[in-house]
């Protein structure tokens, strides 16, 4: 199904508002695609040089098992911790490319093709990959950021509550429509074949 924002049909004014939403999607994905390495760069490496605010730190890093001192940490420890920290930042910047491609399909009227739905699958089992890689990072930062440490040394937190939860289920639901969108496919191809 394509869709030309020039058609005077009475469905173009909502399809106008789907491909305008698109674009707008598609660009604030791109954006968050190229500042979420920059960002987790431009922290770690203010932590590095000893310019990171401690509230930023707290804030960035907002360890529960308690106050993380970074002028203690090592250098080789907050390498670490950038390394970590950009794993998983990479594996969800992989999954936002997906969804880019899905709003760049939907801005070209192409809501249901194949590009689009597997862009929309693939970050909807980023999603959720991701909800088990952030609790292996923060127990993996919960160790290297209490290393160096006074009282906190060498301690690990393991983390899963009720946000942890939430995302679960916000991901599952993600795999779920992303499953539909491909039996929906599925179904459209072949009514199309009979046609």
């Amino acid at each position: 199904m394509s869709f030309s924002p020039q058609s005077g049909s009475p469905e173009s004014l909502p399809a106008k508002r789907i491909y305008t939403l698109a674009r707008v999607l598609a660009v604030a994905t791109t954006v968050g695609m190229v500042l979420l390495p920059l960002l987790t760069a431009l922290v770690w490496g203010a932590a590095l040089v000893g310019t990171l605010p401690q509230w930023l730190a707290m804030e960035h890093l907002g360890d529960p098992a308690g106050t993380v001192d970074l002028t203690t940490t090592s250098p080789f420890a907050k390498l670490l911790a950038l390394s970590v920290e950009m794993i998983g930042v990479l594996i969800f910047v992989y999954g936002l490319a997906g969804l880019r491609r899905t709003f760049v399909e939907s801005a070209r009227g192409r809501w249901f093709s194949s590009v689009s739905i597997s862009g929309f699958r693939r970050f909807a089992w980023v999603s959720l990959a991701m909800v088990f890689v952030e609790i292996v990072q923060q127990s993996a930062m919960s160790v290297i950021m209490s290393v160096g440490t006074p009282g906190l040394q060498n301690q690990l937190s393991i983390t899963f509550g009720s946000l942890e939860l939430a995302k679960l289920f916000t991901a599952l639901l993600f795999v779920f429509v992303a499953q539909v969108f491909v039996a929906g496919k599925a179904v459209d191809d072949e009514n199309a074949a009979f046609i």
